[in-house]
């Protein structure tokens, strides 16, 4: 009886434990769906500054017009330099793959490393502004 008790309780915690893995599972693929989304969305307010600002360079982090609904990020920057427009943000495991999915794999998101951005299109080369290990939206 003993024996039967202590099998019973060892499944009970291997279930409970793998329910809790599985949910973090979910927690987790959730936040980087949200990441994906909130960078893509800070890409389109990026853009509409970008066209409507041709003479802005530098940092314009703070000077794009965010939507309301959309909560800051201080992680993600965007910046103007020559005629070329970047929006990046550090990298996290899988959001990459993730960015280029929800982008049908576009050319203009790229990964950097020391001193380029690679891209699907080819690399470029990085900008000091930008570090290394970070996602790029190059416009």
């Amino acid at each position: 009886m003993k024996s039967l008790l202590i099998v019973a309780l060892c499944t009970f915690i291997v279930a409970f434990y793998q329910n809790s893995f599985d949910d973090n599972s979910s927690y987790n693929k959730t936040v980087k769906l949200n990441r994906v989304s909130l960078f893509l969305n800070y890409t389109t307010a990026f853009d509409g500054f970008y066209l409507s600002n041709g003479s802005a360079s530098g940092d314009v982090t703070n000077k794009v017009i965010l939507p309301v609904w959309l909560p800051t990020d201080s992680t993600i920057k965007m910046y103007i330099n020559g005629s070329y427009g970047y929006v990046f943000m550090p990298s996290a495991n899988g959001l990459f793959s993730e960015i280029l999915r929800a982008t049908d794999y576009s050319a203009l998101i790229g990964f950097t490393d020391n001193t380029s951005i690679i891209t699907l299109a080819g690399i470029i080369p990085k900008p000091h502004f930008i570090p290394a290990g970070y996602i790029v939206y190059v416009r």
